[in-house]
């Protein structure tokens, strides 16, 4: 029983390490990159997630992705939220987006371990922030059932796009 033990340990002490490596490889280019979790993994109509973002550089275009961690037991291949942003005047866009999260057959696209799948979903590439300031990102979901089992966290991500954004004439 002893060596089980210290296998057990000693896989746990690797697995943190790997995990560590992997948050501690930090990509310059990443303005945001945060999740949030889902309270009980029930996820409500009014458990809306919200994200702050400073960005300076307006000639620069950058892409936004959706994190989303999920169970095996989810029960649809898609996520439906609404995403609003809030502009640094006060404006506010609302965009219904579909989250698509497995094949017609049922495989899960992203990595999935254990009862876990994280995907990195991209809404938008290339995309322009037209005023230096704080925007803020709320997600909602917006599924026809209420709660949404089996969501475990849900996140933005927002990093420069590595391409040279267009010149305009």
């Amino acid at each position: 029983m002893p060596f089980k033990s210290r296998s057990l340990r000693f896989a746990s002490f690797l697995w943190v390490i790997v995990v560590g490596l992997c948050f501690a490889g930090c990509n310059k280019h990443r303005l945001l990159d945060e999740v949030r979790p889902i309270e009980n993994h029930q996820w409500n109509y009014a458990d809306v997630k919200s994200f702050d973002v400073e960005i300076s550089d307006t000639a620069q275009t950058y892409s936004i992705y959706i994190n989303l961690r999920h169970s095996f037991q989810f029960e649809w291949r898609n996520l439906w939220v609404n995403i609003t942003t809030t502009f640094p005047n006060g404006k506010e866009y609302t965009k219904r987006v579909n989250l698509l999260l497995s094949e017609p057959d049922g495989h899960w696209y992203g990595d999935c371990l254990g009862d876990n799948c994280d995907m990195r979903l991209a809404i938008q590439q290339k995309a322009i922030f037209p005023l230096p300031g704080t925007y803020n990102f709320k997600i909602a979901q917006d599924m026809r059932q209420n709660p949404i089992g089996y969501v475990k966290s849900v996140g933005v991500c927002i990093e420069k796009s590595e391409e040279a954004p267009a010149e305009s004439n």
